[in-house]
């Protein structure tokens, strides 16, 4: 086939020229409404996160005040710090008695030393991370006088 036989006649390539300069503006428009929300999002997940975070020391300071800082923890996560305290120890007595551990006996030693945040926030946390119980758990543990080596036996 020759180049002409491919070519498309000169009012056909008018028109290919013209949808094809209508398309390229429409995915540039696009593109750039894309950007701006995509900016703005990113501004405003910026400043949720510096809200969440003076929230977060705020509370850091209150449990360090009444507690006492050696007696509390703080578990980092990306949805904001979760606060816990050392526990109850008849509560721990009874978590280290049980043969086997289940999630449920993680909840049960970790919710009554959750200091901040509420009940619902802690609730959503683990809703979006659920390792973040068994992070708990080890803090938790620590606070109870459990040491690194005998957490993980070296």
């Amino acid at each position: 086939m020759t180049n002409e036989e491919n070519e498309p006649d000169t009012e056909d390539k008018s028109e290919l020229r013209a949808r094809l300069e209508a398309a390229k503006k429409r995915k540039e428009e696009a593109r750039a409404k894309r950007e701006a929300l995509e900016s703005k999002g990113e501004y405003e997940r910026r400043v949720l996160a510096e809200e969440q975070a003076a929230k977060d020391e705020e509370a850091l300071l209150d449990a360090e005040s009444q507690i006492g800082a050696s007696k509390i923890a703080t578990v980092d996560t990306p949805l904001g710090t979760i606060i816990i305290k050392r526990p109850n120890p008849l509560h721990f007595k009874r978590f280290q008695d049980k043969e086997s551990v289940k999630t449920k006996d993680l909840e049960q030693l970790v919710r009554p030393c959750v200091v901040y945040p509420n009940g619902s926030r802690f609730d959503q946390i683990l809703e979006e991370l659920p390792a973040t119980l068994t992070r708990c758990a080890d803090r938790v543990a620590t606070l109870a006088g459990v040491r690194v080596r005998e957490i993980t036996g070296k």
